[in-house]
């Protein structure tokens, strides 16, 4: 329904930023749960974690992205998660990850990154308002809004997760600076106190999906 350009191919690729100074990797999960299984190297703590994760899609998600960070040459005891469940790297290295229904993500960059991606749903109009800030509101919140209410979402949510602080209001203090359905770039502000933080913004486009990868203009 919502079929933008797709530019990329999966089940799996890694995008490269211009100074080479973060890449990403996407997988699209067709593959069976016993399958996405084969080759990985699973701890107590990840088998774990797997089996709190009730729904299959869940499940599926989290092998997917498993099987990115081992392709991203990421050794599993490496990988942690902090006091307030975010993942992280013992070697000093930043790490973000997401999934949703079947697409998988991972980000990985040298500096603070954070990445989310989300497809495409007419419910995002009923919750648009808890999100948007005052200068985001489109002219006309309707299905026609979705891919950019999206793109919103995931941009929030990806430097939600980049500045690693709790309780920031997605409403008041993330604004997503203008940019037009499809770009491949974008800005923004984050309103703490009396600082802000600026980031950059690198949107992707899949079949039905969309997703945001946000770093900090100056780290």
């Amino acid at each position: 329904k919502y079929n933008l350009s797709i530019q990329y191919q999966m089940p799996e690729v890694r995008i490269r930023k211009e100074n080479n100074a973060h890449h990403a990797a996407f997988w699209e999960i067709t593959e069976s749960e016993e399958t996405l299984k084969n080759g990985l190297a699973l701890s107590p703590e990840a088998l774990n974690r797997l089996s709190c994760r009730k729904s299959e899609v869940h499940r599926k998600g989290y092998l997917a992205i498993r099987q990115l960070l081992k392709q991203m040459n990421i050794v599993p005891k490496t990988h942690q998660y902090d006091v307030l469940g975010a993942p992280y790297l013992t070697d000093g290295r930043f790490l973000s990850l997401s999934h949703t229904k079947t697409f998988a993500a991972v980000a990985l960059s040298d500096t603070p990154v954070g990445i989310d991606i989300e497809n495409y749903q007419d419910k995002i109009i009923r919750i648009a308002p808890r999100f948007l800030h005052s200068t985001e509101v489109p002219a006309q919140i309707t299905s026609e809004a979705v891919p950019f209410l999206t793109q919103i979402w995931t941009a929030k949510e990806a430097i939600y997760k980049a500045l690693r602080i709790p309780g920031v209001h997605f409403s008041e203090q993330i604004e997503i600076h203008p940019f037009e359905v499809g770009a491949s770039k974008g800005s923004a502000c984050v309103y703490l106190n009396e600082r802000t933080k600026e980031f950059h913004l690198h949107f992707l486009y899949f079949k039905n999906f969309c997703a945001t990868i946000a770093s900090f203009k100056n780290p």
